[in-house]
């Protein structure tokens, strides 16, 4: 009763959240007579099913994973600039040489005609190191994106949501916005992100969930937080953050450090030499059941997820799958603002970061260039295609335990033999950073 009486929660949203659980869509998938499973055409699509793809199938605890194939694109991200409005501790840009750009309209329609050759493709995310709505065409960037039946998603640092922004988005029919909270205080917030008044982002939101709530079509709202020690107390707070700009959703993940102080601020140091929350073969499993969360509990349960990997709760891992890429896995690609097509975000730029105290200079890798070649023959490349099943092995070696050695300054050979790119020292990868 005290989760009721704060207002947490109560019977009737309880019940209402048991109900949603029940509603999740469920398919039948038939056997024929050579005993050959036959799957529902949405299921087909999702996995990305084409006569003579290959996909892996993993048996675990009583259930079979079936993983998409990997060469069938669902996903592209376009960032329609680098440049950004904001100077923030956490960003990236801060280590970059390279020239700062917008996308030219003549690549992002290039670009865009050619989606529908894409059976999969579901959606479209307008990001990646610059603020997307700095583009002086971003909404007609959108609108071309909807037009073409695709689910159109953006990243933003939230400062120019301005009532003319928003109602542009929403008549754009964007589907989801993602806001980037370093802070859900207003001294912490605005510490970590100069140049930005986390009230006047909050006030923004808070406009949308008006415009939503009296439109038929709804933006949904998600929270992209970047966790560092400064702003870990921070943490706790994000619920109710979220509930007030009527954010659904929220990513947090660790910063990438591209200085030493960035590293001093990480919360994952040992993280990455002890592989906390992953899970170890040949280890005993202990398996939990729901229990309180309370007084008499926290420290044994702190002691559990601290030091003991093969933590299930009711035979369900409470683990982060490591050593693979989420975008490669995710079926994603990149299109840089110059028209330069990458395979994941870590790969976009060129920039610097730091590894166990060891400065790491990392090469950004193209696969092909929008201004030459078509984005289908770029995906279907065989450099591209031997890429996807390289990182999908990823047998890279472990930069990131490492004590450091003349391979772990650059990312382009590792001590396994392996040439540019080498993902064994990816923060990505490892499941320390996270993004939309």
């Amino acid at each position: 009763m005290a989760y009721f009486e704060k207002g947490e929660s109560s019977p009737e949203s309880l019940f209402e959240n048991r109900k949603n659980e029940a509603a999740k869509p469920s398919y039948q998938a038939g056997v024929n007579e050579n005993g050959c499973l036959i799957l529902p055409p949405e299921i087909a699509r999702k996995l990305g099913l084409v006569p003579g793809a290959n996909i892996n199938i993993v048996p675990d605890h009583g259930r079979i994973e079936i993983l998409p194939n990997i060469h069938s694109l669902a996903r592209v991200y376009i960032e329609p600039t680098s440049r950004c409005n904001l100077s923030c501790q956490t960003c990236i840009r801060n280590t970059w040489k390279e020239p700062a750009g917008d996308m030219d309209l003549k690549i992002f329609e290039k670009a865009a005609n050619e989606l529908p050759r894409f059976p999969h493709l579901d959606s479209v995310m307008f990001g990646g190191f610059g603020e997307p709505t700095v583009h002086k065409d971003i909404l007609y960037m959108i609108q071309s994106i909807k037009s073409l039946g695709f689910r159109a998603e953006m990243v933003t640092n939230g400062t120019l949501l301005d009532e003319g922004m928003l109602a542009g988005l929403m008549k754009s029919k964007l589907d989801s916005l993602w806001v980037s909270f370093d802070g859900t205080m207003e001294t912490s917030f605005e510490d970590i992100r100069e140049g930005a008044g986390f009230q006047k982002v909050v006030d923004s939101l808070k406009l949308l969930q008006k415009m939503n709530s009296r439109s038929p079509h709804k933006i949904e709202v998600g929270i992209a937080f970047v966790l560092m020690k400064k702003n870990i107390n921070d943490l706790k707070n994000l619920d109710e953050l979220a509930r007030s700009v009527g954010a659904k959703k929220v990513s947090v993940s660790n910063v990438l450090p591209y200085s030493e102080e960035m590293e001093k601020e990480m919360l994952c140091l040992m993280t990455l030499t002890l592989d906390t929350f992953t899970f170890s073969p040949g280890k005993t499993e202990i398996s939990l059941p729901r229990m309180d969360i309370n007084n008499i509990t926290k420290d044994t349960l702190f002691s559990l997820l601290k030091g003991y990997e093969n933590l299930t709760l009711m035979g369900n891992r409470i683990s982060a799958d490591t050593r693979q890429c989420r975008f490669i896995n995710d079926r994603c690609t990149f299109v840089r603002w110059d028209g330069k097509v990458s395979p994941c975000l870590g790969l976009l730029h060129s920039y610097k970061t730091f590894l166990n105290g060891f400065e790491r200079t990392i090469e950004s890798y193209t696969v092909g260039d929008m201004g030459l070649s078509q984005l289908w023959d770029i995906w279907n490349s065989k450099e591209y295609t031997k890429f996807r099943e390289k990182v999908r092995a990823f047998d890279f070696s472990s930069c990131h335990l490492c004590g450091g050695c003349p391979s772990l300054e650059k990312n382009e050979e590792d001590c396994f033999g392996n040439t540019f790119p080498t993902c064994g020292g990816c923060l990505w990868a490892q499941g320390i950073i996270q993004c939309p």
